[in-house]
């Protein structure tokens, strides 16, 4: 009776060891070769029509959702100014490309955009009266995406390689 259970125990570590063999191999194909599905694109195009002053429009296209702010004089102006309240106002410890190395972090100082993905949680953003807020915890940022000072520390939010259309009626994101 105990050569049958051995048998079978060598026969099952077999399977799994096949099993695992064929999972690396899986995944170095996949590493090799771009095995992506059709959908996913190289960039991503967003539509954007009329865009109202200093309200947060959350844009979700496949998997990626962008955070597009079109904000007004004043508020350039009070995000120019900075302040105590915010945890890394240099964003030097923040992921963005040079052109957003800037106090309003944006290659043009009336729009923002950035990933709508908050860096406390990882959960998505919603908007507040002058804030964006992450959804499921207590991460809170100004409309330069900068993380505002709370109890826990946290990055400023990520931005994109992104450009628009010359009217600025689309974005593109290259992720």
């Amino acid at each position: 009776m105990t050569g049958i259970k051995r048998s079978l125990l060598l026969r099952l570590v077999r399977y799994c060891a096949l099993l695992l063999a064929a999972g690396i191999g899986l995944m170095l194909l996949d590493f090799a070769i771009d095995l992506r599905p059709s959908g996913v694109q190289d960039s991503y195009y967003f539509k954007l029509g009329k865009v109202a002053l200093d309200q947060p429009r959350i844009l979700r296209q496949d998997n990626l959702a962008i955070v597009v702010i079109r904000r007004s004089a004043a508020t350039v102006a009070r995000l120019r100014q900075g302040g105590a309240s915010l945890q890394d106002p240099d964003s030097r410890d923040s992921r963005q490309p040079a052109y957003a190395r800037n106090t309003l972090r944006s290659k043009i100082p009336e729009w923002f955009v950035s990933y709508a993905i908050g860096t406390d949680l990882g959960c998505p953003l919603e908007a507040e009266a002058d804030s964006l807020k992450e959804i499921c915890g207590s991460a809170r940022y100004d409309f330069a995406g900068r993380a505002l000072a709370a109890d826990k520390s946290f990055r400023n939010l990520p931005i994109p390689d992104y450009n628009f259309a010359g009217d600025f009626s689309r974005l593109t994101i290259k992720p």
